[in-house]
């Protein structure tokens, strides 16, 4: 059997939760899926030390991150789950049934007995009837574990103080929610560090994104829409503003050294969207490589899929010092992991008996659209709060 290499990119991307006028954080995924796979994805790599990666922060998840590390944030969910259950108001207590059970239920719920057991009891009259059945000791519980579900399960396991509040299951006191809500702020700090640190050892690479994420080729020029659709409705005068997409990477680039101390070589363009206009200013500004979706690249150089398209992008890649890290649509490098909580029969199938046959179609896919190279190559660009 031919050697394969697989080239694994992990998209670490949240899109800007805090309100721009309030400061409040609206929603606080950023915050949850810190907690539960930010830290934990880059750091259980000290355990492979042959094991190489590439991780794409994303500015705008990198940004809340830091201000989240800081403990000077305002995000409502995270003060209503750590507030005295004593002094919950009947908007409160609204507040945290609609948002206490917002997790899979199989992956995270289900192992808390505690949790289940109140998420059914929240169930009656839409949660109305919880209002005024649940006690104190009820509502600490709630509080506590619907925070105690998403952290990491290293930390779950070997800290001292959060293994205990695992352990305990029920009951908890109000110093048991302050720590916790202390040690949620422990694990955040180490999240950005974590990653500069896995790069210094050279066991991943760093690349990066458009600062605020916007879809360079139409900052550049918004006509260039009709290369994909010409059909795609437009506006009568065209938006071409160039130096604001070469802003956009000055920015990001300035961005990633304060954060990780060193230049990103690699840009994955927000939402892979790409022009040849967009890619020389990110050759211009000194990105040496980029990835995007075959799907995408074809239709932005007029190609179809297969070995004229892979010939043509390394070619342009030669040239222009773009070095295009194309991702196969039929290899489905969302197949390479695990099914994505709760999307089985959505995503990627959810029958185990066609493992065998994709097996098969991907590797002829991946001697098809990688036969320029000397060996063979299967590229897997996988969503980051998804590990």
């Amino acid at each position: 059997m031919k050697r394969v290499h697989l080239v694994l990119l992990w998209h670490m991307h949240q899109p800007q939760y805090r309100d721009p006028a309030s400061g409040r954080y609206v929603l606080p995924w950023t915050r949850l899926h810190a907690l539960k796979d930010y830290w934990g994805m880059v750091e259980m790599l000290r355990e492979f030390p042959d094991f190489h990666a590439t991780f794409n922060v994303v500015p705008s998840l990198g940004m809340q991150l830091e201000e989240y590390a800081s403990d000077n944030f305002n995000e409502p969910w995270f003060s209503l789950a750590f507030k005295n259950a004593e002094e919950l108001t009947r908007e409160d207590k609204a507040e945290i049934i609609a948002r206490a059970f917002q997790m899979n239920q199989e992956r995270l719920m289900s192992r808390w007995p505690r949790l289940v057991e109140l998420y059914e009891w929240s169930r009656p009259a839409g949660g109305a009837q919880a209002l005024v059945t649940f006690t104190p000791r009820d509502w600490r519980d709630l509080q506590l574990l619907s925070q105690l579900a998403w952290m990491d399960e290293s930390w779950l396991q070997k800290d001292e103080v959060v293994s205990r509040l695992a352990s305990k299951g029920k009951d908890y006191s109000e110093s048991d929610k302050s720590a916790l809500k202390g040690k949620q702020i422990e694990l955040i700090q180490m999240v950005l560090p974590a990653y500069r640190d896995a790069a210094r050892r050279a066991q991943i690479e760093i690349s990066t994104t458009p600062f605020y994420h916007p879809i360079l080729p139409l900052v550049c020029d918004s006509d260039i829409a009709r290369v994909a659709n010409p059909s795609t409705p437009l506006p009568r005068r065209a938006y071409r503003r160039p130096e604001d997409a070469r802003e956009q990477l000055q920015r990001a680039r300035r961005y990633h050294e304060r954060v990780f101390e060193s230049q990103p070589a690699g840009l994955w363009p927000s939402e892979g969207s790409v022009s040849d206009q967009a890619l020389t200013l990110a050759a211009e500004e000194g990105f040496q490589w980029f990835g995007t979706d075959e799907g995408v690249l074809g239709r932005t150089l007029n190609v179809k899929r297969g070995p004229p398209l892979q010939t043509l992008a390394l070619a342009i890649g030669r040239k222009r010092h773009h070095w295009l890290v194309p991702r196969s649509s039929p290899v489905r490098p969302d197949r390479v992991r695990l099914q994505p909580h709760g999307r089985k029969g959505r995503r990627c199938g959810s029958a185990p008996s066609d493992a065998p046959s994709w097996r098969k179609r991907s590797e002829q896919s991946a001697a098809h659209h990688f036969s320029f190279s000397r060996w063979r190559k299967r590229l897997g660009i996988l969503p980051g709060e998804r590990p």
